[in-house]
């Protein structure tokens, strides 16, 4: 079984690196400097004589603030991009696995967000992620969506990484207290999709669109608190609500989706948020 990964050199492309040599299959790392999924000619000269059965495409355009600056960046990569990958699999008959965002939500409810539900981006990053979705939608592909939220890591420029920073430097800490969301451990849903992948099963159209985190939910103020709580600090942290940061861009305020559809689908166990949390900081933070 060949594997393509492409965006490794992001957070969930690393998680794929390491799980490489431990996989049975092959898994093979991409990114902009081996393939620009922006350009179907690249795409089709990279792949040419490669025969692939997945294609996990982890690129895209993801600073939230910036893409409000850089539309036409954004969309090229978030949308555009995807319309190559997804002609490219849908004509040399290989699965796409795509990776999204819980940003194209925008509920009103205190109930956790389904797949069909809620939908209307509020800032261009969502936007910008929801036009590639629809590529996929409109596609004959063997092809799955998954809308996953708050995703940390060792590696790279993350919340949990940035709370952890701030506590060691002793730098001051202000967290929003009235957004609410589901975090997402990297490496649980790296681990995931190759349970699905070694699965093989058939994606039909009606399965296309699944929603992943950690179980369970918080707000990001409370998330920082535990943070600091696991790594035992004592920083003062301070709760404020969203309209303390006046400039910032606007986000889902209740953005708790549901992860039943993925459950029963593909039969996962998936940790508690704060369980997973605990076993980053204390097992894969060193």
């Amino acid at each position: 079984m060949n594997i393509l990964i492409t965006g490794a050199k992001g957070q969930l492309g690393q998680e794929f690196k390491r799980l490489k040599d431990t996989f049975d299959g092959n898994i093979i790392l991409t990114d902009l400097s081996k393939i620009n999924i922006c350009s179907l000619k690249n795409i089709n000269d990279f792949l040419s004589g490669i025969e692939l059965d997945y294609i996990v495409n982890c690129a895209a355009y993801t600073n939230v603030r910036d893409a409000e600056i850089e539309k036409e960046k954004s969309l090229l990569i978030n949308s555009f991009g995807v319309k190559n990958l997804v002609n490219y699999c849908e004509k040399n008959k290989i699965k796409l696995i795509h990776i999204s965002t819980d940003y194209v939500y925008n509920s009103k409810s205190i109930d956790p967000t389904d797949e069909m539900s809620n939908i209307n981006p509020i800032n261009y990053y969502g936007l910008s992620k929801r036009e590639g979705e629809k590529h996929i939608e409109e596609s004959k592909s063997e092809s799955i969506v998954i809308r996953t939220s708050w995703l940390y890591s060792k590696f790279g420029k993350n919340f949990v990484n940035t709370i952890i920073d701030k506590c060691i430097n002793n730098s001051e800490i202000k967290v929003v207290d009235d957004q609410f969301g589901c975090p997402t451990y990297a490496k649980d849903l790296a681990n995931d999709i190759l349970k699905i992948i070694k699965l093989n099963t058939s994606l039909n159209f009606e399965n296309k669109i699944f929603n992943y985190s950690n179980l369970s939910y918080t707000n990001w103020y409370d998330f920082a608190q535990t943070i600091k709580s696991i790594c035992g600090f004592n920083n003062i942290i301070k709760p404020v609500p969203t309209s303390f940061f006046k400039n910032d861009v606007k986000r889902p305020k209740f953005s708790v989706t549901s992860k039943q559809k993925i459950i029963d689908t593909f039969n996962l166990k998936i940790n508690k948020w704060d369980t997973s949390l605990e076993d980053y900081i204390k097992n894969d933070l060193r």
